[in-house]
């Protein structure tokens, strides 16, 4: 058997090509490196291929990283989609293209994964919070970034955390149900949220997220004095068009996570109330 790699995975779109180098810069700083960085990038939105991309991203592009042409557009789903397939006997971690990164995130990834080897780890999560009836309250009104403000969460799985794919999260091999690949299911409900979709498609394996730091919140402040305080932080002139705008601000994911949990295919899956199967009273200690 050969040895388990760590995998970074991460898209892009024209928008973001001035720019995703920075992403990827901070990939390669890590203390602890990954095997193989993997940029999966639609056709569609690049007609000449390599020709099309910035010296700024092909001068990174080598034995350790290199770029996967695919031929759906299934827009942030890409991060994951075909690696969590291709790199089925790997360790999976996705990224975001408009991030730069702490350098300890795949060391502290890696670090909580050795002791919740079957749960999902991740370095951003948001608790989900409920109403007084049980039914799950609206995404704005849950707690972001909830281990940021409560260190004590950090280390203990739960199904009950929401983990934000993009800013490093560690899928082990294989942990993902088959239910997570349907392409016609992506596209008729959660095309624009991978959150969300992954979200449903962990709580249909029983798999809860474990999250894996307390430096998590995304820092207001300039990115050279962000990475000098080795924090997260936005890559400049990256949010004028970012998909948070709609799904967090706008209510946007509420009504996919809705959509989503009606799909009968996913509905079928889940077997329960959503809101009963991610309801973990245990957490409610760390917030009183």
């Amino acid at each position: 058997m050969g040895k388990q790699r760590i995998i970074a995975s991460l898209t892009s779109y024209p928008p973001r090509m001035a720019t995703i180098h920075l992403a990827i810069r901070s990939i390669l700083a890590q203390r602890m490196l990954p095997d193989k960085v993997v940029l999966w990038l639609y056709e569609g939105d690049f007609p000449n291929r390599e020709k099309d991309l910035p010296d700024t991203l092909m001068h990174l592009v080598g034995h350790d990283v290199v770029i996967r042409w695919v031929s759906e557009n299934l827009k942030p789903h890409k991060k994951y989609y075909w690696a969590l397939q291709e790199f089925s006997k790997d360790l999976v971690i996705t990224f975001d293209d408009d991030l730069v990164y702490p350098n300890t995130y795949i060391a502290e990834l890696m670090k909580a994964h050795q002791t919740h080897p079957k749960a999902v780890v991740a370095a951003r999560t948001h608790l989900m919070m409920f109403n007084k009836d049980g039914s799950l309250k609206p995404y704005d009104q849950w707690i972001y970034e909830a281990p940021a403000r409560y260190p004590d969460m950090v280390n203990q799985p739960s199904m009950r955390l929401f983990a934000t794919s993009g800013a490093g999260t560690l899928f082990p091999p294989n942990v993902m149900p088959q239910e997570t690949f349907n392409m016609d299911a992506i596209r008729a409900t959660a095309l624009n949220a991978d959150d969300v979709w992954l979200k449903v498609m962990q709580v249909v394996g029983h798999i809860p997220v474990v999250p894996a730091t307390a430096n998590q919140v995304i820092a207001n402040i300039p990115l050279a004095e962000a990475q000098a305080q080795n924090r997260l932080a936005y890559v400049p002139n990256t949010q004028e068009e970012a998909l948070c705008h709609v799904n967090t601000e706008a209510g946007g994911n509420d009504v996919i996570l809705a959509d989503t949990l009606a799909y009968p295919a996913v509905h079928n899956a889940l077997r329960g109330e959503f809101s009963a199967l991610v309801r973990d009273d245990t957490f409610d200690k760390f917030i009183r």
